[in-house]
């Protein structure tokens, strides 16, 4: 209880009677629109769906990061492969250069001679 109330309680008056008090409302205000249970179950049936699907919106986000990932991933694949090709490539040109006199392939090789650039 307030203190006003209190105060009218000590000095005997009934404070439901009392209309007009200071620091309180002296009309009272009533809603024309009331809200039935079929309304409020339809509010609460729309707030869950906007949960649901805010919370299917934020797994799909860490779905694509999950692809995003895999993408990632698919290159470095892709990358070691290169690499492991040139890998190839490079000791199969190793060889060539180690034993020129018994390599066909590597006799045919032109020398490789200085090219000239055009001076700007």
């Amino acid at each position: 209880m307030s203190a006003y109330y209190e105060t009218a309680r000590r000095a005997g008056i009934n404070a439901s009677a009392m209309t007009w008090a200071p620091n309180r409302n002296s009309v009272r205000h009533n809603a024309k629109i009331s809200l039935g249970p079929a309304a409020r179950l339809i509010i609460f049936g729309v707030l869950v769906v906007m949960i649901g699907l805010f919370s299917v919106a934020q797994s799909a986000s860490v779905t694509n990061y999950d692809m995003a990932i895999a993408a990632v991933d698919g290159e470095i694949t892709n990358l070691e492969a290169q690499r492991d090709a040139l890998a190839v490539e490079n000791a199969k040109i190793t060889a060539a250069a180690a034993s020129e006199e018994q390599n066909d392939a590597a006799k045919s090789m032109v020398v490789a001679t200085a090219t000239d650039f055009v001076a700007d």
